[in-house]
């Protein structure tokens, strides 16, 4: 995300989103009521009714929009916000749908009455990723690999590749090379220079792929990490991400700094420790200073209560993680209600 303008005594903020994960962060700061200003394109306003019921051409304009339904659109680039025309050279009172796209990378100013803490943290945050590079994962075995980029908003699944190794053929050195050679030419499409790439499996399929990549092309696996997982495909991805490998590599990834905290808490939930998960619990827990860290829910801090629990949060020196529901471990957490909390001490 890159910020380019800030003046919080007239509720404004002015940004550029760059890429998908910038996509999620605004999905996760604007809300109902907004105004948000940002060029788009609508059907010119004719005199003529005759005219105008023909199929007329749309003009490019600036608008602003007063915010009143907003949706993602997962792993499309594009989020879409709402609402009634108020500012803007035409058609002032009527509905219109800001297309908000990363590739376009268009100037866009948030408006608001009030801006919440979290949702500055989460703008802060997001400047200052600005170029943190993707993460590519690998997953395979002898049969299938896949290939998948982990970003700030989830886990994006970009194909599964065969291997098409079968009876005889299956200790062909051609065969397997054809199938590494795949794999390799889908990388040198999503990879860039300084992205990490992570090669997971089990068996000898992932140091075999390692070590042809490093011979056939030693510059696309210059930062590339083996680790050994007990799974393949996807669900060797998720199995990755509980050990903590990502944070071997980028300290700072929501996505895996979320799933190790859900796992922390369903670890302390089974074994009766310093956890407690429901609004009542969780209340309590925060009204006796126990919480050391809160757990909401994306779906819960956006309204009255979750914020009511994010300001006794930081009024206990309680620290706090919103959790990306669209992920593998969200969704786990949103199944226990979407709000608990890791523990000080026990209560």
């Amino acid at each position: 995300m890159k910020a380019l303008f800030k003046d919080l005594k007239k509720g404004e903020i002015r940004l550029i989103p760059e890429n998908l994960d910038d996509i999620w962060h605004l999905y996760n700061v604007i809300e109902e009521g907004d105004l948000i200003r940002s060029v788009t394109f609508r059907t010119d306003e004719q005199k003529d009714d005759k005219i105008r019921s023909k199929k007329a051409e749309k003009k490019r304009m600036k608008l602003g929009i007063r915010v009143e339904k907003i949706s993602f659109h997962e792993f499309s680039d594009r989020l879409r916000v709402h609402g009634t025309i108020e500012e803007g050279p035409q058609d002032l009172g009527s509905y219109h749908t800001l297309n908000i796209d990363a590739e376009k990378m268009d100037k866009l100013s948030i408006i608001k009455s009030e801006w919440k803490h979290h949702q500055l943290e989460r703008i802060e945050e997001a400047v200052k990723q600005r170029l943190q590079s993707i993460l590519i994962f690998v997953s395979l075995d002898e049969d299938k690999a896949t290939i998948a980029i982990l970003r700030q908003s989830g886990i994006q699944f970009i194909t599964d590749i065969e291997s098409k190794r079968s009876g005889k053929m299956y200790e062909s050195k051609e065969i397997e090379h054809e199938y590494y050679g795949e794999i390799i030419s889908v990388l040198k499409t999503f990879k860039k220079k300084e992205s990490p790439l992570i090669v997971l499996g089990s068996g000898f399929a992932r140091e075999h792929f390692v070590k042809y990549g490093k011979i056939k092309e030693p510059e696309l696996f210059e930062n590339c990490i083996g680790h050994g997982t007990g799974q393949s495909g996807m669900n060797g991805i998720h199995e990755a991400l509980k050990t903590g490998i990502v944070e071997q590599i980028t300290k700072n990834n929501r996505v895996s700094l979320e799933t190790q905290f859900i796992e922390k808490l369903f670890e302390e939930i089974k074994k009766d420790g310093l956890a407690t998960y429901g609004e009542t619990e969780v209340k309590d827990a925060l009204s006796k200073g126990a919480v050391k860290r809160l757990l909401i829910s994306d779906i819960l801090i956006r309204n009255e209560n979750g914020e009511k629990l994010l300001k006794q949060a930081r009024k206990t020196g309680s620290k706090f993680t919103i959790i990306n529901t669209m992920h593998e471990a969200g969704k786990k957490f949103d199944g226990i209600g979407g709000i608990a909390a890791l523990l000080r001490f026990k209560i």
